[in-house]
């Protein structure tokens, strides 16, 4: 997927989006982050009286798995960069790495070669000092092909490493326009607890899911059938804000949406991530809620997959998209919060050209372009057929309201023109292993991707990843490749640029996606202050969260 993060409210693994950015260029845009702190009851507080109190969070997909290099959703990566680890870098707010575990680094003039210093202060939440072996591990892992690590494109331009001392790593690399992205979105994993650990065996170790062990201001005590519990680390580094103002941080599965508003307006919730429209009246009411309303690189789409038989051409794909209209779906089921997409670039990126258009809803056309690849109703029932194969077929989703009113959508449209699709509801930790699984045992797939800022979809979409986690669809387009392969080192805003349009319009004419519309994303809040929202992520001030002594639980 532009990798694979899951959305907290339309669960099915919305996509975490491979690089959406390059060399602080999206600053003009002002998604730094909104302050969505609600009304607290009482005066202001002096910040040595704001440690304190817990904070329950809520979306509506689990958290899958702590361990960075297998992780393909997003309510999971939230926790790995802000909240269980400190990354070596993070994003400021022009969305350029900054030393962040790392205490700096150096590049030399021909930037072929990285000095990685790290923090003397830093350590793992069993006291295990973190060290250059960390580095390495997580970097090798990442690098080698049997991890599957879903973000490969991220280290594409890391060559190799070395350690000079337990502090100092030396890194091998290739010119990029920005190579630090990748670990501002890649949690370090442990090698006192992961060394000798097969890279196949990674996504099953406990280490993941079971006893998790991080480095960041937050530490894992538990977890429930319900939810995760952290607490704050008295040990996070003085440099990096020491200790957070939180003694806890609890989040809690809710799958149900008119029971997670109705938790977060009576105070069972504090926080709750991904709203969906229809819960939003009861909220707005409230004096104790603040709804926020973030405009989000996300898209929800159809991934189609063309080891099938009806996916396999582009001209059929562009007949499916043309028979669903995605304008109900804003209208209807978003009320307004979104529009239709033109492609895997939004109107949040730079690059996006406001003149592109979506494909129209235009039955009539996708009936002419389904009979002209030969799949017509041969035998009067409705539906048509190739070769003695009726255009029948699975259509996954997860348990959800918003994505199963969807579907009828897409049902709808598809029957008018002659297809006759399944609804197949699924959870969620069985439709990544049956979508993300070598067998590819789906035959298309209603998810959500949330972009990351740097372009480099390669993961998605390049011909030589057919068959790894993200390259689920098993499209291939060698004039893209060509296109994809040059993004990453150009430099020259003008030129990239061009580049970027080019990806975008070469994926929309393809249409291995059915991409339906870009988001709104909507977050409620009570009683929470210090709340930050933004394209960097919605936990991206969490250590930063406090709770009014008269607010505290």
């Amino acid at each position: 997927m532009t990798n694979q993060r899951s959305s907290n409210s339309r669960p099915g693994f919305t996509t975490r989006g491979t690089p959406f950015f390059l060399i602080g260029l999206f600053a003009q845009l002002g998604c730094g982050g909104t302050d969505a702190g609600s009304a607290s009851n009482g005066p202001p507080v002096a910040e040595e009286d704001r440690y304190g109190g817990t904070v329950v969070v809520s979306g509506v997909s689990d958290i899958q798995t702590m361990n960075s290099l297998v992780t393909t959703d997003y309510t999971s990566d939230q926790h790995q960069a802000f909240v269980l680890f400190a990354p070596l870098a993070r994003l400021d707010e022009e969305f350029k790495a900054q030393p962040y575990l790392a205490r700096s680094w150096e590049i030399n003039a021909d930037t072929s070669q990285v000095i990685l210093h790290l923090r003397e202060d830093a350590a793992w939440h069993d006291g295990v000092p973190v060290t250059a072996n960390d580095v390495i591990l997580t970097f090798n892992l990442a690098k080698n092909p049997a991890t599957g690590f879903p973000n490969a494109s991220y280290f594409d331009f890391w060559d190799a490493a070395e350690v000079i001392d337990s502090l100092t790593v030396r890194f091998t690399i290739r010119s990029h326009n920005e190579p630090f992205f990748g670990w501002a979105r890649t949690a370090l994993v442990p090698a006192h607890i992961l060394s000798g650990t097969p890279p196949e065996e990674l996504a099953k170790h406990p280490f993941g899911s079971q006893s998790p062990v991080g480095n960041g201001p937050f530490r894992f005590v538990e977890r429930t059938s319900d939810a995760w519990v952290f607490e704050a680390n008295e040990d996070f580094p003085q440099d990096l804000g020491g200790r957070p103002y939180l003694d806890r941080l609890v989040y809690r599965q809710i799958e149900d949406h008119v029971t997670r508003a109705a938790e977060l307006r009576v105070g069972g919730i504090d926080l709750a991530v991904d709203l969906i429209p229809p819960v939003l009246s009861g909220l707005e009411s409230s004096a104790e809620v603040r709804v926020v309303d973030i405009d989000a690189p996300e898209y929800d789409f159809i991934a189609w997959n063309s080891k099938r038989p009806f996916f396999q051409d582009p001209q059929v794909r562009r007949a499916l998209t043309m028979a669903i209209d995605r304008g109900a779906m804003v209208r209807a089921l978003r009320s307004g919060h979104g529009s239709v997409a033109t492609g895997p670039l939004g109107p949040w990126h730079w690059a996006y050209d406001a003149t592109w258009s979506p494909l129209p809803v235009d039955p009539d056309s996708a009936r002419a372009l389904l009979d002209a690849a030969g799949w017509k109703d041969s035998d009067g029932d409705g539906i048509r057929d190739r070769d003695g194969q009726p255009f029948r077929f699975d259509l996954m989703i997860a348990p959800n309201p918003e994505r199963e009113d969807i579907a009828v959508i897409v049902q709808a449209g598809l029957a008018a023109v002659g297809i006759d699709v399944q609804i197949a509801i699924r959870e969620v930790a069985a439709m990544i292993p049956a979508v993300t699984g070598p067998e590819r045992r789906y035959d298309a797939v209603l998810v959500g991707n949330v972009s990351d800022m740097i372009v480099d979809e390669r993961d998605s979409w390049a011909c030589d990843q057919i068959g790894q986690p993200n390259q689920f669809t098993s499209y291939c387009n060698p004039s893209l490749d060509v296109v994809m392969d040059s993004i990453p080192i150009v430099q020259d805003r003008e030129v990239l640029g061009g580049l970027l349009r080019r990806f975008h319009e070469i994926i929309a004419a393809d249409q291995p996606y059915t991409f339906l519309f870009y988001l709104d994303r909507i977050n409620g809040v009570r009683g929470v202050q210090g709340v930050e929202f933004g394209v960097r992520g919605d936990w991206l001030s969490v250590h930063d969260w406090w709770v009014h002594p008269n607010d505290r639980r």
